[in-house]
């Protein structure tokens, strides 16, 4: 029981690290335009944090296997999955792209299932739809728009991050890596494909947006997916997939303070629903 409420602690950490992207993102966007260009420059700064310390606990020897599949992860998650939630929310609006996108929790639980054989947890799976009702209400208030191209772009980022997730799982659980070491080489790896993509913008970048950025380099792509990697190590993919619903409801409090965005009855109702989600799934596991 330790172990879990100690994996549930990484995990829902992890999606407080997570939810504060969007604000610090939401604040750059101000000075720099280019999501590229942005998310380059928040890998590079958890990167130089990531060397030291990989450098400090040491790095196993990596096979080519092992190495294409960090890259593989990281490529189709952060890298291709993040693009088309950005894409998404250009077309649909953050509400239902959100919505959408999010689906991938039940992607990375039902693969979960089928390809790793991994039933920790299990009963989250029956509990996620309850949390992703609670996400509904929490970030769909105001209408939402559709488009075909844009909930085609939501899906297809549900898939990657659920595929993504599926992949990180298999290399702390069935590849026994530190999930430091791979939380730290997606990051380096993730760094050089962003910034060369962003590299053209780079005069655009100020003092107030590098600030901002370095700081959420660290608290996102550092401690944020060191404990959500570690949570996947701790409990599998089940849970933990589930506790990152909490990460745009957490984003929508935060910018209630800091950007001076409403709360309203709804998102706190919404809100309670993924909490009570998580404390059942931590109950019955």
């Amino acid at each position: 029981m330790l172990v879990q409420i100690i994996g549930v602690l990484a995990a829902i950490t992890s999606s407080v690290a997570f939810s504060t992207a969007s604000v610090f993102i939401k604040l750059s966007l101000r000075d720099i335009r280019d999501p590229f260009l942005v998310n380059g420059i928040r890998a590079l700064f958890a990167s130089l944090v990531y060397v030291p310390t990989l450098a400090y606990v040491g790095v196993g020897r990596l096979n080519p296997y092992i190495f294409a599949v960090i890259v593989a992860s990281t490529v189709i998650g952060p890298g291709i999955g993040d693009v088309l939630f950005i894409m998404g929310v250009d077309k649909l609006g953050a509400g239902l792209a959100t919505v959408l996108s999010y689906q991938y929790i039940l992607i990375a639980q039902i693969l979960n299932i089928f390809i790793l054989h991994d039933f920790r947890g299990f009963i989250a799976l029956y509990l996620t739809p309850l949390a992703l009702l609670g996400m509904y209400l929490a970030v769909s208030e105001g209408g939402m728009r559709a488009n075909l191209k844009g909930i085609i772009f939501s899906y297809a980022a549900a898939f990657a991050w659920g595929i993504s997730t599926i992949l990180v799982s298999y290399l702390v659980n069935t590849c026994n890596l530190p999930p430091i070491e791979v939380a730290g080489l997606r990051v380096i790896v993730l760094t050089p494909l962003l910034m060369s993509i962003g590299f053209r913008n780079i005069r655009t970048i100020t003092k107030r947006a590098l600030v901002i950025l370095a700081t959420s380099g660290v608290v996102s792509y550092f401690i944020g997916f060191i404990l959500f990697t570690t949570s996947l190590r701790m409990l599998g993919v089940m849970i933990p997939s589930l506790a990152t619903t909490l990460t745009p409801v957490l984003s929508q409090l935060i910018s209630s303070k800091v950007l001076s965005e409403a709360l309203t009855p709804r998102r706190v109702t919404g809100s309670l629903l993924i909490i009570t989600s998580l404390i059942l799934a931590v109950l019955l596991a």
